[in-house]
């Protein structure tokens, strides 16, 4: 799988996208019978049997962010900034991400890793939320491992 690099505002307009569909997503499956799973939830993420995280930058960042998804509570700025490129944060602020994740993203937890491709620096990471459809998590990292994009979006088809 070739992952190409998007420029910045692509990165950023498909990072609001994509949490604004989690969270119309979260608003359609949500209902009273969901009130069981807590934003609270001690679970962390559960990788597939099949699929393995590699030990590269793009996998050791995607993981920083599958604990971060998953934390018993909410994340703040100062979690994401020594993690983010000064291009990221141009576009959007790492106290604008920490909202954006805990508002947007966490409250559909926890997930289920179910797929993992990427290279060394880019990967696509397939998340099952507990509430909702099934989101395509994007990481790219730059060769400080500083995190260049980050984009969630609808889980593309199966094949």
């Amino acid at each position: 799988m070739t992952i190409t690099r998007l420029p910045i505002r692509t990165r950023i307009a498909a990072l609001g996208a994509g949490a604004l569909i989690a969270a119309v997503a979260l608003t359609a499956c949500g209902s009273a019978d969901d009130s069981d799973v807590a934003a609270s939830d001690t679970a962390v993420a559960d990788v597939a049997d099949d699929v393995e995280i590699p030990d590269t930058p793009a996998g050791q960042t995607t993981e920083w962010v599958l604990e971060v998804l998953d934390a018993d509570g909410d994340t703040a700025a100062e979690d994401w900034e020594d993690r983010l490129h000064p291009s990221f944060t141009v576009e959007v602020s790492a106290d604008e991400l920490a909202e954006l994740v805990n508002t947007q993203i966490r409250p559909a937890g926890p997930f289920t890793v179910t797929d993992y491709e990427g290279a060394d620096r880019q990967a696509v990471t397939t998340l099952d939320p507990a509430v909702g459809e099934p989101l395509d998590m994007t990481v790219v990292v730059d060769p400080d491992d500083e995190i260049l994009g980050l984009m969630f979006t609808p889980a593309a088809p199966d094949d």
